[in-house]
């Protein structure tokens, strides 16, 4: 699956960008959920956009490897050191003090076995959406000739 970003969305991609440069960690605080987790995957992309070499990331694959990406000068030279390894998730099902207080406290990684179930059920659902759009279209030309195209 491809990610792209539509242009409502490129300011958020790129404060994201701008503010992970200047940090040693992150902790992402999203819903705790396979969604969440996947969406918690998705800014950790964007964040590790540059690395402490001035690389990129394109993204991990399935062994958390990374693979580098160049980048320009000055994209080197105001480059962070967060690593994949200084991504962090907080698990909370409430807002309140004391359960902020033990998340904190008890910090994860991304679950890739979730993001994986998103995206896995993402493309089905494109896919069998696709295929059942088809379907219904041809059935409901042959009910109704004059919708024909």
């Amino acid at each position: 699956i491809e990610t792209t970003y539509s242009p409502d969305m490129m300011p958020l991609k790129e404060m994201l960008e701008r503010q992970s440069e200047s940090v040693d960690a992150i902790i992402l605080w999203l819903d705790c959920d396979r969604e969440g987790e996947a969406i918690a995957w998705e800014v950790q992309q964007v964040c590790l956009s540059l690395d402490g070499n001035g690389n990129g990331h394109d993204g991990d694959n399935d062994n958390g490897d990374v693979r580098p990406r160049s980048r320009s000068r000055r994209q080197r030279a105001r480059a962070s050191i967060l690593t994949p390894d200084r991504v962090y998730r907080a698990q909370f099902s409430t807002v309140l003090p004391q359960e902020i207080q033990r998340a904190l406290h008890n910090l994860t990684r991304i679950n890739m076995n979730f993001v994986h179930a998103v995206q896995a059920r993402s493309e089905h659902d494109l896919r069998v959406g696709a295929a059942f759009t088809r379907f219904q279209t041809m059935r409901l030309q042959k009910l109704f000739d004059e919708f024909a195209l």
